[in-house]
């Protein structure tokens, strides 16, 4: 009898154990409080380089900090390396763990070459083209900032609002956000990034009435393509992100406007060039 019992016991077992291994994997939120820590503690909104707006980030303190074998800018590279992105459940959750990825490796890559004054730095890439060079590794493989703006995040999800979320780590980008984003609010998040950014005269949005001239940034420029195909071109996306004159203006006069495009400064968003 005490046999049968153990055998039965073994079999309930290994039962249970069957049913754990094969149940499906539940949906693993990235642990964004390290990045979080550092957005707080090193950048710094409402500041100007050039006289145009930024988030500007306190570079020399951060690479420091990336020496430090417990900091958390290497706490948060290591869990980066060994998270496996395909846990991430929703859509969005998916396009703000890959936002967040292509603006940490950014800064990443000013970081590890620092001090350089821009992210086109010959120091970066001799011919300043940092953007397929590999910078970070994620679940164990490496990606360039090509990858990750086009490859995982243009091509696959096809949302040109990712646009607003990225940032370069040059003053001409659209800012970088003093919070992570989540999946939770991402969508809330962009929207408030593209008003913002096209409010900016300076680099943003322009609109010369008498001439009929609409100045963009170059971002709808490096990236005509994806706006063209899936935007109805540049000037049709933009609408709802626009003040109610402009946006009724251009609604107005769009047969009849010149797009130009305003200069982009690819001088690096770091504190030390605050003025």
């Amino acid at each position: 009898m005490f046999r049968r019992l153990s055998c039965r016991i073994l079999g309930v077992i290994i039962s249970l154990v069957t049913l754990f291994l094969a149940a499906p994997t539940q949906a693993a939120p990235f642990d964004y409080r390290p990045y979080e820590s550092i957005l707080h503690r090193f950048a710094k909104t409402g500041v100007a380089i050039e006289g145009i707006d930024v988030t500007a980030v306190d570079y020399t303190g951060l690479a420091a900090e990336a020496k430090q074998s417990s900091s958390n800018y290497t706490t948060l590279l290591s869990d980066l390396r060994s998270f496996n992105p395909e846990t991430l459940d929703s859509r969005e959750d998916k396009i703000a763990f890959w936002i967040n990825v292509y603006n940490i490796a950014a800064v990443k890559t000013i970081v590890d070459h620092y001090p350089v004054d821009s992210i086109r730095n010959k120091k970066i890439h001799w011919l300043g083209l940092p953007w397929d060079r590999k910078i970070i590794t994620v679940g164990g493989k490496e990606y360039s900032l090509g990858q990750i703006e086009n490859d995982i995040l243009l091509d696959t999800f096809k949302d040109l609002r990712i646009h607003f979320g990225l940032n370069c780590a040059s003053v001409s980008c659209v800012n970088l956000a003093p919070e992570p984003y989540r999946g939770g609010t991402l969508m809330r998040q962009l929207d408030e990034q593209g008003k913002h950014f096209l409010s900016d005269p300076q680099k943003g949005l322009r609109v010369d009435r008498q001439k009929k001239v609409v100045y963009l940034s170059q971002v709808f420029k490096f990236d005509q393509k994806h706006f063209d195909q899936l935007g109805g071109g540049a000037l049709n996306f933009i609408l709802p992100y626009l003040s109610p004159e402009n946006r009724e203006f251009i609604r107005k006069e769009k047969e009849n406007l010149t797009v130009e495009y305003l200069d982009y400064i690819w001088k690096s968003n770091d504190i030390k060039n605050v003025r």
